[in-house]
């Protein structure tokens, strides 16, 4: 019995020196674990923050982009006005213009038919058109050729255009009747004493035109 007793004394001491090399690895797994689990949450962490801080600058990217948006949509609307308040103002412009036209044309045409209302009565009432004339009368020789010059009424000149059988000393003395028309606007005039039928031709001749000038 003490021979055993004392082996196992022997063993025990080995043994239990076992057990305390063998005891200490338990701590050492529960560090590991615990680093492990640290790091996990240390990297849980980070995305959790990094996903925060991206949808934070997210949203305030989607509120300046909405903002702007809302700035280019209310730009728009003030160019639409401008554009539609200025299509206005040239059509309001150029109305006014067309009706100013038409009544300067409307003006213009009542002027026109005033005018040749006037002329109508003036040509109505005057005696004679104005303009040249020709006219012919039987003179001693045969036929004298005058051309008269008539203006508002107004006889302004009479020439004697032929008198190819005519004697010169009697048709030169029978121009003299010539001044008496223009003088008295009339034919009814005195023939030229020594020259009586060459006058008398060149009355008759410039009757003869007066008629082709009378009004109507």
């Amino acid at each position: 019995m003490k021979e055993q007793n004392m082996r196992n004394m022997e063993i025990s001491p080995g043994h239990n020196e076992e057990k305390r090399k063998g005891a200490p690895e338990k701590p050492q797994n529960q560090n590991f674990y615990m680093r492990v689990l640290c790091l996990i949450l240390i990297i849980g962490a980070i995305f959790f923050y990094n996903y925060t801080l991206n949808e934070k600058e997210r949203d305030e990217t989607i509120s300046d982009l909405s903002q702007k948006v809302a700035e280019l949509e209310s730009q728009q609307k003030e160019i639409l006005t401008a554009l539609e308040e200025n299509y206005e103002a040239r059509k309001k412009a150029e109305e006014e213009q067309k009706a100013q036209e038409a009544e300067k044309d409307l003006a213009a045409t009542a002027d026109e038919n005033v005018g040749e209302e006037r002329d109508t009565e003036e040509a109505d009432s005057s005696a004679y058109k104005d303009g040249t004339y020709t006219g012919d009368g039987q003179g001693f020789g045969g036929n004298i050729q005058v051309q008269i010059t008539i203006e508002s009424d107004t006889l302004k000149d009479i020439q004697i255009l032929s008198a190819p059988g005519e004697d010169s000393a009697y048709l030169s003395q029978g121009k003299a009747v010539i001044d008496s028309v223009l003088s008295a606007q009339s034919t009814d005039v005195d023939t030229v004493s020594g020259a009586t039928f060459s006058s008398t031709g060149i009355l008759m001749a410039i009757e003869d035109a007066l008629g082709k000038a009378e009004n109507g």
